[in-house]
């Protein structure tokens, strides 16, 4: 038996199977599917970005909505379904589906209910398992589909045009603050954020806002948004967001 001899550079057929522009696309739009938290989905929108740029097509992403979350012991997130912890719920959903669809790269923002997939997400959690700590989460799709390496030092989610009066009215001239009750240092004191109180506006829920508040005697108002593409306007448009890297 004579072995094919390989040529240097050239991917082994294993891995050239983990490419996930070597798939081939089901439909005119190839279909991407997520199932878990919307700071994943902000972290993995770089790859999908690189997708639409290798195989030349706007992508479908197909969310999964409601699945019960893992987190460390004696976490608390907000998102929550009949009073269960999830990865993402049908509000947060609604939140998300304008700012993924305001993206060039995108073609729409659909709820995963069984439809084909081509290119799915999961696998950085069941053929390569990848979670905290394994290095900066916007790189850990591409550790399942090598070609989806992109780099994370150049921006891949955009808000174009004007931003609505509304946003523009509360972040003119402030600065942004988000704090969840997750991933703390608790070392860190913040009364030095009284200094700048008139400065600040709060990004994030109102327990998170009640909590922060109440933890640093702060009194510093609440952003108002409906929906995360209204919080990127306020991002761009404030001058500047001290946050986690969720935001």
């Amino acid at each position: 038996m004579t072995l094919k001899k390989q040529k240097q550079n050239e991917l082994p057929q294993r891995l050239n199977n983990e490419l996930a522009s070597s798939l081939q696309p089901n439909e005119i739009y190839p279909r991407v599917k997520h199932s878990v938290n919307i700071g994943d989905l902000w972290g993995a929108m770089g790859a999908v970005k690189r997708y639409c740029e290798l195989i030349n097509k706007k992508i479908i992403i197909s969310q999964l909505c409601n699945l019960p979350a893992a987190y460390y012991p004696n976490a608390t997130h907000p998102t929550l379904n009949e009073g269960v912890m999830v990865t993402m719920n049908d509000s947060m959903w609604d939140m998300c589906k304008p700012l993924v669809e305001h993206q060039p790269y995108i073609h729409s923002f659909e709820k995963y209910s069984g439809q084909k997939i081509d290119v799915d997400f999961d696998a950085i959690r069941q053929k390569v398992f990848v979670n905290l700590p394994h290095g900066a989460l916007p790189a850990w799709i591409p550790y399942a589909y090598p070609d989806l390496q992109f780099d994370i030092s150049k921006a891949w989610i955009f808000v174009k045009g004007k931003c609505p009066p509304k946003i523009k009215k509360q972040v003119n001239r402030k600065i942004i603050i988000n704090f969840t009750e997750r991933y703390r240092n608790h070392l860190i004191d913040y009364n030095f954020l009284k200094t700048y109180a008139p400065d600040l506006i709060f990004a994030g829920t109102e327990r998170e806002h009640f909590i922060f508040c109440q933890r640093w005697q702060l009194n510093i108002p609440r952003l108002e948004v409906n929906n995360f593409l209204e919080l990127g306007y306020a991002i761009r448009d404030a001058r500047f967001t001290l946050s986690p890297r969720t935001v």
